[in-house]
């Protein structure tokens, strides 16, 4: 046991020590807050532009429906948690033109041409009767503003059919009333403040970060072994350890180092989880609570486990990282497939398909854990995998085990299937 530490502990030092570490500790991060947050913080802030929108319709009346009803949805959109759309972020001018014959839509075409105007609706006669309009734009990938556009337009129509039917201007602004639905999570018998967005969130986040810590660290075991085994150290430290300790050494020093890496990541982000985010209007906290967090370490270990073990034993059988490289995929496997039914497991935490998957010990990190987060499933549930998941740990180390004592004095062409079977039984 002495000597599995002496190992563990000099593959720790030896890998925070590196420039490396600290590159990742703050560059994975800053992707992740790249790809996530920061869009939606560029968008929130007011840019002072003024889109000149021009209204083509032979209808006045329904023209100033329309611009009645698009600052309305802006003002709708801040009231909820604040400008964050990049629609609600820009001042908009729009102007009623009633000349929707075709001389009138050239001209309207020329001056979007020209940067007279920013777009225009087109909105004639035929188009009211068919329900069906056009935004005309030199961007059409303006997806935000077609969106309100359109939401406007729809609000702006049943606003001329209830007019058409007699309700009052009252009964008509109580129709259109926009609607909030709010999701809300009842746990343990009672409604908690956890939302649905903050929930998705939490999901998505921890998934993301369980999924690159485990591959991430599991391919530095696999090309650590590959070096030292290249390098003939093992034919030095053999003699002073045996290899199932050398495995568990190392296995147990790259684990300590995402546990470091995870605990500053954590620390760091501390100050800032109590704070409300703001996506697509609506406000939501992240759902990091301590039992969650709990989970996230014991499937993290227990997952980093399983999949450095058959890291290590690839290491050990090849002989070149272009030759793992080729491997790596088999190793990958469980893992794409979570991500890959992550979407169903989410919807349905509790169907036949997401219960199997998370009890298949190779998928349990991952699939158990986003169950755990959405909709906790029976405690007898959780402990199958967790059982199950230790015990095909304890069978893979074994395996494994084998594989990595012959396969690091192995030299020279790469193994065979066969041949890996025989280590088995040699060992």
């Amino acid at each position: 046991m002495h000597n599995i530490f002496l190992f563990a502990r000099r593959e720790y030092l030896e890998t925070v020590r590196k420039k490396s570490f600290f590159i990742m500790t703050i560059l994975l991060p800053a992707m992740m807050f790249g790809f996530t947050v920061l869009p939606s913080m560029i968008a929130s802030k007011h840019s002072g532009e003024t889109q000149h929108i021009v209204i083509a319709t032979s209808n006045a009346q329904f023209a100033n429906d329309i611009r009645e009803q698009f600052s309305k949805s802006d003002a709708d959109n801040a009231s909820r948690g604040g400008k964050t759309s990049d629609s609600a972020s820009r001042s908009f001018e729009f102007r009623v033109d009633t000349n929707v014959s075709p001389q009138g839509e050239e001209a309207l075409t020329q001056k979007v041409n020209s940067h007279e105007i920013d777009g225009y609706l087109w909105a004639p006669p035929e188009s009211l009767s068919d329900r069906k309009f056009s935004y005309r734009s030199r961007n059409s990938g303006d997806l935000d503003t077609v969106g309100t556009l359109s939401s406007a337009v729809r609000r702006a129509l049943l606003q001329q059919s209830l007019r058409t039917h007699g309700a009052s201007a009252q009964e008509i602004e109580d129709a259109l009333k926009p609607i909030d639905v709010q999701a809300k999570k009842i746990e343990n018998g009672r409604v908690t403040e956890s939302s649905g967005m903050g929930t998705f969130f939490s999901v998505i986040l921890l998934m993301i970060l369980l999924y690159v810590t485990i591959l991430m660290y599991s391919m530095s075991v696999m090309r650590s072994v590959l070096e030292e085994k290249n390098s003939r150290i093992f034919e030095v430290l053999l003699s002073a350890a045996t290899p199932k300790e050398l495995m568990a050494g190392k296995i147990l020093g790259a684990a300590a180092v995402g546990i470091t890496q995870i605990a500053i990541w954590t620390l760091a982000a501390t100050p800032f989880a109590a704070q409300a985010i703001s996506i697509g209007g609506e406000q939501f906290h992240l759902n990091l609570s301590i039992a969650n967090m709990v989970f996230f370490g014991v499937f993290f270990v227990l997952g980093f486990i399983l999949y450095s073990a058959l890291a290590a034993a690839l290491g050990a059988s090849v002989n070149s990282e272009q030759e793992a490289q080729q491997f790596q995929f088999v190793i990958m496997m469980p893992m794409i497939v979570s991500v890959i039914f992550m979407t169903p497991v989410i919807l349905q935490p509790h169907s036949t398909m997401a219960t199997v998957l998370s009890l298949i010990p190779f998928c349990t990190p991952l699939l158990m854990y986003i169950r755990i987060l959405v909709e906790t499933p029976p405690v007898w549930q959780i402990g199958l995998s967790l059982v199950l998941l230790v015990g095909t740990i304890y069978a893979m180390l074994a395996i494994c085990s084998r594989i990595y004592r012959v396969g690091i004095l192995m030299y020279g062409k790469r193994p065979t299937l066969p041949e890996i079977m025989k280590w088995l039984k040699y060992a």
